[in-house]
């Protein structure tokens, strides 16, 4: 997959154009040389743009008030010379947006504490990432039941979405059983709407959060597609199960030759996919 869609997919591009713009300003404050205001005035509109199309799934208020500071900033930066010190104001209270932007998204950014017994029995809910395209592939879940020792239930489908995940939940037979849910890229490609793909899942991890540790795996997302990941986060504050952050699985996909098209595995990919997973449930 290219390396920019990766920075947008693992939310790379949020933390870039945030601290982008904020360099860009303050430097504002102090260089006077035209061609290098210019060149740094390009830079700030350039992190606002990062910051939007990241799909960073941040409350949209939170959005809007960091980019009328951004805005403003640029506009009192670039004239009103006399106004120095409302642009020293104007640069601290961006600073302090932007710190807790920042603060507020790295959270997500770290690997869930979970606790996985070595003889308990995982099950799979997923797609085509978790199923494999060719069937001489080992999937991913198969390959970690090799390296964990444990037993690992791949119930996963190719083309499932949420709705077809139900099915899967139904060969879930024993209870207090971790289950990993890897689910939703075919309802994002497929145009499920956000708030139908919340209820949907809000409903399916519903069902199982009383009886079984959850896992949910973080959609990577590209531009403008925040609200799928709201809905994710949503659920997982709701229910207050684990979160995978989408920066891990997206570093599978950026590994060469770990997908055929850019998402599917290959069985480097599955195989990379499975060590990745067993760190986090075992090594943790």
């Amino acid at each position: 997959m290219n390396p920019i869609l990766l920075s947008f997919a693992d939310g790379t591009t949020f933390f870039v154009g945030l601290i982008l713009v904020f360099i860009a300003e303050v430097l504002l404050l102090f260089i006077q040389q035209r061609f290098v205001r210019s060149a740094l005035t390009v830079c700030a509109f350039l992190g606002m743009m990062l910051v939007v199309a990241s799909a960073t799934p941040l409350p949209l208020w939170m959005y809007v008030v960091w980019l009328v500071l951004a805005l403003i900033g640029v506009v009192l930066l670039n004239g009103f010379s006399e106004f120095r010190k409302v642009k020293h104001c104007m640069c601290f209270a961006l600073l302090m947006v932007t710190v807790g932007l920042i603060s507020m998204e790295l959270p997500y950014r770290r690997a869930p504490e979970l606790v996985v017994s070595s003889g308990s029995t995982i099950y799979v809910l997923g797609d085509s990432i978790s199923v494999g395209m060719r069937v001489e592939d080992r999937a991913w879940p198969e390959v970690l039941q090799e390296m964990s020792g444990c037993r690992v239930v791949n119930c996963a489908r190719a083309g499932a979405t949420v709705e077809g995940a139900f099915k899967q939940a139904l060969e879930i037979s024993e209870p207090s059983s971790p289950v990993i849910i890897e689910i939703g890229g075919n309802d994002l490609l497929g145009g499920t709407k956000a708030f139908s793909y919340y209820k949907s899942l809000n409903r399916l991890v519903g069902s199982l959060v009383e009886e079984h540790q959850v896992l949910l795996v973080e959609l990577p997302l590209f531009p403008f597609q925040n609200a799928y990941g709201r809905a994710q986060r949503r659920i997982v504050a709701e229910h207050g199960i684990a979160l995978l952050p989408k920066k891990y699985f997206t570093r599978v996909l950026a590994l060469p030759g770990s997908t055929s098209d850019g998402l599917h595995l290959t069985q480097q990919g599955h195989d990379a996919m499975a060590a990745m997973m067993n760190a986090l449930l075992f090594e943790n």
